[in-house]
């Protein structure tokens, strides 16, 4: 699992830190690392009438660009972890997808900012066009890993959230091939939400209780170590909660992979939770069932 990683940099500190942390992955699962920026066109540094500084302009942003790419290459190879380098002009987002498409990338491997207030409700644009068009595992960073787990292992324990859904049973899988591979726990989190409850006014726990039944049956027949909690609240924030209170270095989550309007107005709960926390978070698409 994870033979093939792509890391996109843009030299902004999120970015540096999703290197950082792809190194560290790569390191752990001795996968190849493709390291990628994305040039952005030009023609928005200029207008029509001094186009004659177009030609500077691109061979300043192409040095720049080899200029990350220099450091992140220098970073893997002091960590020992085989890299390859690429550098692309076009849209932020249709790059990434494209490159991790002709790469074969098993994971993509995106920084995000750490923001607060009404902020936190939307992830950042760039990583929630990739998150919910791309078919591959889309692992979001926001804080480089520690000294520790540099050198050490990067997980301990990870939470996954288990729905019901089938990407959500996709993610459970995924959560428990890499914990058996890693050797890790995995905290197995339903979580009911607050508009589901019996006409008495109970929480509706039956289907909790179910859902949690069959990934416990899969964590055992495994071999994979895990706590399964059963809740009641909001969903996302219910996920990043317990995640800290859990002690866990990271959340594995599902996604239908929703995208334009329909991931507004319907919302996100990968979204959210990758908005609102600052663990890694490694978001699992639908595609992968097929």
């Amino acid at each position: 699992m994870y033979k093939r990683i792509l890391v996109a940099t843009g030299g902004s500190p999120w970015s540096h830190a999703a290197v950082t942390y792809a190194i560290a992955l790569a390191m752990r699962t001795d996968a190849v690392l493709h390291i990628l920026t994305v040039l952005t066109n030009p023609g928005s540094y200029a207008t029509p009438d001094v186009l004659g500084a177009t030609d500077i302009v691109v061979d300043l942003i192409e040095r720049q660009g080899q200029g990350l790419l220099a450091q992140a290459a220098d970073e893997a190879a002091a960590a020992g972890v085989t890299c390859e380098t690429i550098s692309r002009w076009g849209g932020v987002p249709e790059t990434i997808l494209q490159t991790a498409t002709e790469e074969q990338s098993e994971l993509i491997v995106l920084g995000s900012r750490t923001v607060s207030g009404w902020k936190r409700l939307q992830l950042g644009r760039n990583a929630n066009a990739v998150a919910s068009k791309a078919q591959q595992p889309v692992l979001i960073v926001k804080h480089p890993p520690s000294p520790g787990q540099q050198y050490g292992d990067l997980w301990h324990r990870v939470l996954v959230a288990s729905g019901g859904s089938p990407w959500s049973d996709i993610a459970v899988e995924h959560a428990l091939a890499l914990a058996r591979m890693h050797d890790f726990e995995v905290v197995l989190l339903h979580v009911i939400p607050e508009r589901r409850r019996f006409r008495s006014g109970e929480p509706n726990a039956d289907e909790g209780t179910s859902i949690l039944a069959l990934a416990e049956a899969r964590a055992e027949a495994m071999g994979v170590s895990y706590t399964s909690i059963l809740t009641q609240g909001s969903v996302s924030s219910k996920i990043v909660d317990i995640a800290v209170e859990q002690g866990c270095d990271g959340i594995i989550i599902g996604s239908r992979g929703l995208g334009g309007w329909k991931r507004l107005m319907l919302g996100s709960i990968s979204n959210a939770v990758a908005a609102k926390t600052t663990l890694p978070v490694i978001v699992v698409k639908r595609f992968l069932l097929r």
